[in-house]
């Protein structure tokens, strides 16, 4: 177990902004660490990461108590919380010899390697003010991997940036963990992001955990499943089964109803509309986890 929490809580005021949360992350994942804004994602890795002091709970750094580590333990660790900072007016080597030297002195063979992982190798020696907002974030990890951590967090890494920074950022978090063998614990509140990238995740709302599990296995077990279906008329299509008691919700998108129900009923609806003089061109089962998170945080706000 590489990262643990017992029972971790943090409040401010009145106000619970973690609470008890129980997180359990093994060695090689990629745990994607799921939640609306504003539900404690954030405050949690501060937690972990030292910045503020829990208000109860604990938490653990491969199988220790981190309370009996110290403050050792984050040699093993790197993270990104948020956007990085740098000196602008020096070049990229430049600021991660500096970093490295807060860090008890990295060489320069280490600083090409991590430039190299993170593809700025071609840049190394121009000043980062020069630097785009999707190079900069890499820079970024590039400092998180600079002594090779065992744990790397990240916070909200693709924040502020377009589909080819988010593409790089991605790709980049797949080659940690599968070519560099790296955990990663991946803040996020981008859905397809994590679906694409994470083995197992976990889901927070209002400081609470929801769920957490292997995202496979997650999607797999649910009861909460989205059905396209193309038909010729799709108005009519959605009032012929606007009563039926196993379709929890019906959604118009152009010419394709989005039905959510459960999987047996599936046959059903499709005969009820074939009975109704409705062509069906195409029943498409989507289990996405967008369709997933929704149900289980609109749930636990109450709707």
């Amino acid at each position: 177990m590489v990262l643990r929490t017992v029972n971790l809580s943090k409040r401010f005021g009145n106000r619970w902004a973690v609470a008890d949360l129980n997180l359990a992350v093994e060695s090689g994942q990629i745990f994607g660490f799921l939640g609306p804004n504003g539900a404690g994602k954030s405050t949690t890795i501060r937690m972990l990461l030292a910045l503020i002091k829990p208000s109860r709970g604990t938490y653990e750094f491969f199988d220790q108590d981190a309370r009996q580590l110290g403050i050792g333990v984050y040699r093993k660790i790197g993270a990104l919380v948020e956007k990085p900072d740098f000196y602008l007016y020096l070049s990229a080597e430049r600021n991660l010899k500096m970093l490295g030297e807060l860090s008890g002195g990295v060489s320069s063979q280490r600083i090409d390697e991590v430039l190299e992982i993170v593809k700025l190798q071609d840049r190394a020696s121009d000043k980062v003010k020069n630097y785009s907002h999707g190079m900069r974030q890499r820079l970024g990890i590039a400092q998180a991997i600079l002594c090779d951590p065992e744990l790397i967090i990240l916070d909200e890494p693709t924040t502020g940036l377009d589909p080819v920074g988010i593409k790089e950022i991605r790709d980049l978090i797949v080659s940690l963990a599968h070519d560099f063998g790296k955990t990663i614990f991946l803040s996020s509140h981008l859905l397809h992001e994590v679906e694409q990238v994470c083995s197992h995740m976990a889901i927070i709302d209002n400081g609470k955990l929801v769920v957490q599990g292997a995202v496979h296995d997650l999607l797999k077990a649910t009861d909460y499943f989205v059905t396209e279906i193309a038909v010729d008329d799709p108005e009519r299509a959605r009032t012929v089964l606007a009563d039926e008691p196993r379709i929890r919700q019906i959604t118009l998108t152009e010419n394709t109803l989005k039905v959510q129900a459960a999987v047996e009923a599936r046959p059903d609806l499709v005969e009820r509309l074939v009975q109704n003089g409705l062509k069906v061109s195409a029943v498409i089962p989507r289990t996405s986890l967008e369709d997933y998170y929704l149900s289980l945080v609109q749930h636990s706000d109450g709707q």
